[in-house]
């Protein structure tokens, strides 16, 4: 199995560790081949962009963004494709090692999955929607540890067994209510982080990639969260806090227009004049004389 994409390695290598992890991101530089070996249970979760799998003579199955794919790696050839601006994380491992794993869990395993990890089906892509537990804990987990040195072998493995436990055990009643309700209210924390984060630094450049980190999730689900929270893009209310913040330095007197231009961010004031009469509907001149 081959993927050709813009990526990197997260943990492990493909062709020697029992697990590893891989990952791609939208502008990522270069291009770099993964070859796996046969005998290999990967999990494919893809943030943006889209994945297609199969083999060289046609498509076993194409996986789109927020959603999530469970397969073995076959003996013969097989391509996975990434479309351009995809993001995506790739978690492999032996099968022979999940098989002894979740030997003792076999019962309670979904009878797809018993059949992928036990039976050793090529055929079988179990493919779900990515969830946003998935989004918020798990993929952040791989590509932002909180450990290094040492520690970083034993908390991969931790997050390998979370990710095992979320997607290939049928949910419990009641459960995705749980998560809904919790979701939302850990949706809503991670906004207002990302919020006094953006208003703390206000003149600086934005950079979603170093944000999402700080909050502590994917940049897609950040970007997604945000919108549907806040009715506007992390890109529009960057905009609209520096406007408003520059609106009030020049009415309290703090700074004359080009100044506050250059002190929420702006190194153009032509830029700035445009965004202020966006924002306010007045260029900043006639606020200031207001």
């Amino acid at each position: 199995m081959i993927m050709k994409s813009s990526g990197k390695p997260v943990f492990g290598d493909a062709k020697e560790s029992q697990i590893w992890a891989w990952g791609a991101v939208p502008g990522g530089e270069g291009s770099e081949s993964l070859r796996l070996l046969p005998g290999q249970t990967v999990f494919v979760m893809v943030q943006s962009g889209a994945v297609i799998i199969g083999p060289e003579t046609g498509a076993l199955a194409r996986i789109e963004a927020g959603q999530m794919a469970i397969l073995n790696s076959p003996g013969d050839t097989t391509t996975m494709l990434t479309e351009n601006h995809t993001e995506l994380l790739i978690v492999g491992m032996r099968r022979e090692l999940l098989a002894g794993m979740m030997k003792p869990f076999r019962p309670g395993l979904d009878k797809r999955m018993r059949d992928i990890v036990f039976e050793g089906s090529d055929s079988e892509v179990i493919e779900k929607p990515l969830g946003r537990v998935v989004m918020e804990r798990v993929i952040p987990a791989f590509t932002s540890p909180i450990v290094s040195g040492a520690a970083r072998s034993f908390w991969y493995e931790s997050q390998v067994k979370e990710l095992i436990a979320i997607t290939c055990f049928p949910a419990a009643e009641g459960e995705d209510e749980f998560f809904c309700s919790r979701q939302k209210r850990l949706s809503i924390a991670r906004v207002a982080k990302a919020k006094a984060i953006l208003k703390q630094h206000v003149d600086e450049p934005f950079d979603l990639q170093r944000l999402a980190a700080e909050v502590g999730c994917s940049p897609f689900y950040l970007s997604r969260t945000f919108s549907s929270t806040m009715g506007m893009t992390i890109s529009q209310y960057v905009r609209k806090l520096r406007i408003e913040t520059a609106a009030e330095l020049i009415v309290s007197g703090q700074c004359n227009v080009s100044e506050a231009a250059v002190e929420v961010g702006y190194q153009s004031l032509s830029h700035f004049s445009k965004a202020f009469q966006q924002v306010k509907g007045c260029l900043p001149s006639k606020y200031e004389a207001a």
